[in-house]
This record gives C-alpha cells, structure tokens and sequence, in this order.
C-alpha cells in the first residue's frame, strides 16, 4: 500500500509517498492542476493508493480529482494534527511526509473532515459571496458617514440605508460643495453593492428550494432565508452529528477547563464556523422578539439577560436554535412552539 500525502499550493503541489514500512518511495512537486494531481495518483495501481490532503481553498478539488480515478482521499484539519501544527521545523516537504505517515499510522483520520456535498459547496460559496457584498456596502455607508461627521453632521448608520437619506445628506446645509462628488461617489458604490446583494438573495431563496429540509427550519423563530441556507450548508449530514456536537462546530459551546476535581466553564469556544456563528446570533437576536419561541428558550435568554446580558444571552440562545435545526433535519419533524427544553436538545 502507497500512502501519499500532498501539501497543496496554489502553482504547485509538494507530495511525499511511503510504503506501507514508512520507507520513502516518491517525493516531489507537481502542477497543481486536474493534469498534475492525475499524472501522480496514476503512477500506482488505484487500489494501492490512499492520499490525505490539509484543508484549504484546493481541497475540494483534489478530491473530486481523486474520486474521479476511484481513489478517496483524506482531508486533515491541520489545526489538530499536532506533527503539522506544533513542528519546530515546518516545511513543505516536511509537512508532506507527516500527512502520509500518519495516514499510514492511522493518526489524520482523528483529525480528518467530512467532504460537503457539492450542494452545501455551492451554498457556502454563495453565502461567502453575499458576505463580501455586504461589506462592501457597509464600507460605502460608513466612509460617508465618515465624511459628513467631519463637518460636523452625525447620522445613525443603521436608519441612513436608502436612497432618500442619500439625496437628504447631499442637501444639507453644512454639506460643502467640494465634498459632494466624494458623497456621490460612495452613494453610486454603495447602490451598486446592493443591488448585487438583492441579487444573491435572490439566488438564495432558489438555492433552498433544493434542501427539503428548509421549509422547516424557516419555522423556527430567528431562522430566514441567509441562516437557513448557513446551517443547512453548514450541517450538510445531520447524521454526522451528535446534538451535543453540533454546538462546537459553530464555536458556540462553552469552553471547559477540567482536571482532577476543578472544572472551569467559560465563554464560547469560537473555534469553529465563524459566518454560521455570527447569522446564528443575528438569528438569536431576533428570536427574542419573537412571540413562537418555546417557553423553555424564553426563559433561558430572558434569566441570561438579567443575570449574564444581552451577548452571553444571545450566544446561549444562538447554540440551542442550532440544536433545534438539525433536530428538525435529522428526525424530519416540524417546529412545535411547544417543544420542552429536553424535546429542543435531543435529536
């Protein structure tokens, strides 16, 4: 059995291959193309053959390369793969050789993730997109907000978001004339980014149309289209996932120091899927307006509220709206104002 691991670069690909003893058989560069990746996997029989990858902005696509010629390879999260992670002498060649031998030792399938379908890819590439729109138009927003504080005009950035707040600061008084072209030109941006941001939400609202577990999730309090089609995306497999899981992957679940008799519990983790945790909080947020929310959540977020405020209410609340998603995709059931606290965790 060849065990070949491939550190992946955006030009080349450093790959080191070993035998089944951990002696080096191969090692080298390739073209980090469908072209490179083929003419290395095709040296040895497919059935001989086991490849890991890290993850990052390639990996998909080796591993479509890979399963086209019936090879199914490994991605590692490099993050908690300690011969990567913590290596005192790190390199390309290096980091190479530790993805094969431990694949060849059976350590990175500890560290190993799911490979999404190529429906969650799409609709975590059109989230990621939608995310840099709205940047952009915040940007646009705040530089003339920016501008106008300068000559002493103050506007609230969360009402000042349609064009005939625009046209009112272009006529203000105290508004000199050399700084209007420099108004207009953020105004013509920010229109420009969202109009395209009207757009992806527009192709949201299709892309859910092919998860038939959205309409249910749109039940439940907080959740619109955007954190839909996030935790759909995110979760991919509900059955991949315990319900106590499903916190961590979005770096909501509380962070625990233990050891002997001391436990320490602190904030959220934050280490997992960043979008997925800021919709879902966005999500929480709104959920505390919200008259459907089961009483038992209700209780939770107003006793943190009063006792913890409104971010560890909102984080707490955000975790358990997750859970309650994948509850809802895994058992295949509807949203029930009702739901006991117990009903919410258990999937």
């Amino acid at each position: 059995m060849i065990h070949i691991g491939m550190d992946l670069h955006k030009k080349h690909s450093v790959f080191c291959a070993i035998d089944h003893q951990g002696a080096v058989v191969a090692r080298g560069k390739v073209e980090s193309s469908e072209v490179g990746w083929k003419e290395l996997l095709r040296r040895w029989p497919k059935d001989d053959v086991k490849v890991a990858v890290e993850t990052g902005t390639l990996s998909w696509w080796v591993v479509d390369v890979a399963r086209s010629l019936g090879i199914e390879p490994v991605v590692v999260d490099a993050r908690h793969f300690k011969l990567i992670r913590e290596s005192k002498k790190k390199c390309d060649r290096r980091d190479a050789f530790h993805l094969a031998d431990g694949l060849r030792a059976g350590l990175v399938q500890q560290c190993a993730v799911a490979v999404p379908t190529e429906r969650a890819r799409r609709g975590r590439a059109l989230l990621q997109a939608r995310t840099t729109i709205v940047k952009q138009s915040i940007a646009s927003r705040n530089a003339a907000l920016g501008l106008l504080r300068s000559v002493g005009v103050s506007l609230s950035g969360q009402k000042w978001c349609s064009e005939s707040n625009w046209e009112a600061a272009l006529l203000m008084q105290p508004v000199p004339e050399w700084m209007k072209p420099l108004l207009a030109l953020h105004r013509r941006q920010w229109k420009a980014a969202e109009a395209v941001r009207r757009e992806l939400d527009q192709q949201v609202a299709r892309e859910l149309d092919l998860w038939s577990e959205a309409s249910r999730l749109q039940e439940i309090p907080g959740y619109g289209p955007i954190v839909t089609l996030a935790v759909v995306a995110s979760i991919d497999d509900p059955t991949r996932f315990r319900s106590k899981e499903v916190g961590s992957y979005a770096g909501l679940a509380p962070a625990v120091r233990a050891s002997g008799a001391r436990t320490g519990v602190g904030g959220i983790t934050r280490q997992g899927r960043p979008g997925l945790r800021v919709l879902l909080i966005q999500a929480a947020l709104a959920a505390m307006r919200s008259q459907k929310l089961t009483p038992g959540l209700a209780k939770l977020w107003r006793r943190l509220y009063a006792q913890r405020g409104r971010q560890v209410a909102a984080a707490a609340l955000a975790r358990r709206l997750l859970l309650l998603g994948h509850k809802l995709m895994k058992t295949g059931h509807h949203y029930d104002p009702n739901f006991s606290r117990k009903e919410v965790q258990a999937a």
